[in-house]
Parts: structure tokens; C-alpha cells; sequence
């Protein structure tokens, strides 16, 4: 199994991947941050040329390795394929944009943006579905406090990558749980009651199941009226 690098060992890594096995087609390589929050895992996006099966077969042996020295697989697109994705992934790349840096190569990603109606389409079905989750989930646990809590517990970082997705398109663009339980109460104040404690309650701490009984009804109340309002927008 390979060593785990630091930040910086793991963005040299691949960028000496990508560019042993691409060359000059690498126009550009951007680390971001993803919308969870992960600080451990490096990601990245490579805008090359074009990107063809030959590419993938050369660059295999290579990625073998990424996972064990804390990189996740990057995204890659050709130039041409880039703008054309914009408003096919507009959360994934409304989070690239506002959180990139440029590592190697041009700043291709200068001057691009998601289109609102785009981002708030995306938004809107990403609370549906976690509606849709949070409620079949309910009947698979048949009520049990103990099932019920590990479904809050699961739900969480989908929950803060939401709220920040919802942020982004009102404008705001918060980092921490405590950033996005203040843009809870000033820009959604009607759902920001049953998602608070949520929100910041400690990443990797059980959820108690007294709480989790308690709190369930209205987190699902609150994704409801969240559903509601990105309808309106």
C-alpha cells in the first residue's frame, strides 16, 4: 500500500501523473474543495486537449495508487467539453468555481459561471431527494429510535453539501456548520429551526437516540418547506 502524502506531495503526485502521461494536451489542473468538506482527500479537475480511451488505459497504472496517497480520482474534460458541462453539473461546478486553485497550467476556469436557473433547478431536486430519502428511510427503520438515529446520523454531510449548494445561490458561500447555521437564520429563516442543531451538531459524534426522535420531525418539515421555497425562487 503507498504512503499517504501531505497536500502538497499529493498535488505534485498527480500533477507528475497527469503530465508524464499527457504531456502538453494538460492545459490546465485546479485542486478544490469539495462541498463535504473532506480536508483529507485531495480533489482535483484536468481540462486536457481531448480525453480518449487510450488516455484513460495510460493513465490506470497511475490512479492504482491515488487513493492510498490521498488523492480522489480527478475529474477530467476536454476544453471544448468543459463549458458544455456547465449547466449539466451545475452544483459540482458552481462548487469548483468558487473553490479553486490553479496548480499547473492556464486559468481556464476564469470568467465561467453557472447559470442561476440552473443551480436552483439542481437544488431543488437535491432537497427533493433527500426528502424522498429521509422518508423511505423512516419506514425501512420501522420506527426504531436506533435506526432512526444512524438515518439522521448518514444524512448529515448530504444535508451540509445541500444548505451550501442552497447558500451558494442566494449569493453566500459559508465554509463551517456554524457559517451555514447563520446563513440558516438570515437567508432561510422559516427552515432554519429544524436544521440547525443538525447542522452543527460534531462531525463523527453518535447522535443520541432521544435526540434523534426528537429533532426527525422536523428536519423533515424543514427540507419540506426548503423544497417549497427553491420551487418558488
Amino acid at each position: 500500500m503507498g504512503k499517504r502524502l501531505n497536500r502538497d506531495e499529493a498535488v505534485s503526485r498527480l500533477r507528475g501523473d497527469l503530465s508524464q502521461v499527457l504531456g502538453e494536451r494538460l492545459h490546465s489542473l485546479v485542486v478544490y474543495e469539495a462541498a463535504a468538506g473532506d480536508d483529507h482527500v485531495v480533489h482535483a479537475l484536468a481540462v486536457i486537449e481531448a480525453f480518449t480511451p487510450d488516455d484513460l488505459a495510460r493513465l490506470a497504472p497511475a490512479a492504482a495508487g491515488w487513493a492510498a496517497a490521498g488523492l480522489a480520482v480527478p475529474l477530467v474534460f476536454g476544453r471544448a467539453e468543459l463549458v458544455r458541462s456547465l449547466d449539466a453539473f451545475p452544483l459540482e461546478f458552481s462548487q469548483i468555481l468558487a473553490r479553486h486553485e490553479v496548480v499547473a497550467g492556464e486559468p481556464l476556469l476564469e470568467g465561467l459561471s453557472v447559470r442561476r436557473e440552473d443551480l436552483r433547478r439542481a437544488c431543488e431536486a437535491q432537497a427533493r431527494s433527500h426528502l424522498v430519502h429521509l422518508r423511505e428511510g423512516y419506514l425501512e427503520a420501522g420506527g426504531s429510535p436506533k435506526e432512526v438515529a444512524a438515518l439522521v446520523e448518514g444524512s448529515l454531510a448530504s444535508l451540509r453539501a445541500l444548505l451550501v449548494s442552497v447558500a451558494r445561490l442566494h449569493g453566500a458561500n459559508p465554509r463551517t456548520p456554524d457559517e451555514i447555521a447563520a446563513f440558516l437564520a438570515e437567508g432561510l429563516p422559516a427552515s432554519a429551526a429544524g436544521l440547525r442543531p443538525l447542522v452543527t451538531h460534531p462531525a463523527g459524534q453518535p447522535l443520541p437516540l432521544s435526540e434523534a426522535e426528537h429533532v426527525f420531525p422536523g428536519y423533515v418539515v424543514a427540507i419540506e418547506q426548503l423544497a417549497r421555497t427553491l420551487d418558488r425562487l
